[in-house]
């Protein structure tokens, strides 16, 4: 009779091993902290961490001093399937890298749903795309002058990679590698 009383209590007893071993550390995981710049404002990844500005002030200075074209990238990669694509398969690819990156400013508008990003950085971006009159379709590229007014084109969407560095480079006379 002593061993049949054991069992339930062997049974339990692996029960909250597992629990407390697997499923406890999974459910109590802490969304990790996002990065920050200097006034609190939320970074994109750290894969584009740094080629990246923020702000259309730092990106028309840059612009105005290299005399380079910006281009505006509104996505919203944690909400967005089409802005996470564009990001991982065109933002981050290697022609994009080696050919349009060190030809234009990149300016990063990130568009929150959870509103976690400081009040300031929400307001600025809203009022860049209604500035620009930029569709509410996500991602959205535009591309400004070196001036960092006069607007080259816009291009809702996701398209295709090879369209679109073909869109930037036309607009901005980038030459493509072959």
């Amino acid at each position: 009779m002593k061993h049949t009383a054991i069992r339930p209590v062997l049974a339990l007893t692996a029960c909250a091993v597992f629990l407390f071993a697997c499923v406890v550390p999974v459910l109590s995981a802490a969304e990790p902290a996002k990065k920050t710049d200097d006034s609190g404002w939320i970074l994109p990844d750290s894969a584009l961490e740094g080629t990246w500005h923020l702000r259309l002030k730092d990106a028309r200075a840059e612009a105005a001093k290299d005399n380079k074209p910006i281009l505006i990238l509104f996505t919203g990669p944690d909400w967005s399937s089409s802005s996470k694509k564009m990001e991982t398969s065109i933002i981050r690819s290697k022609e994009f890298a080696a050919s349009i990156r060190p030809a234009v400013v990149g300016l990063y508008i990130r568009h929150f749903v959870d509103a976690d990003a400081p009040e300031a950085q929400l307001e600025s971006n809203s009022s860049l795309r209604k500035a620009l009159n930029v569709p509410q379709v996500y991602p959205c590229t535009v591309l400004l002058g070196s001036d960092g007014k006069k607007i080259l084109g816009i291009l809702p969407g996701l398209p295709e990679k090879k369209a679109y560095l073909e869109w930037i480079a036309g607009l901005a006379g980038i030459k493509l590698d072959k």
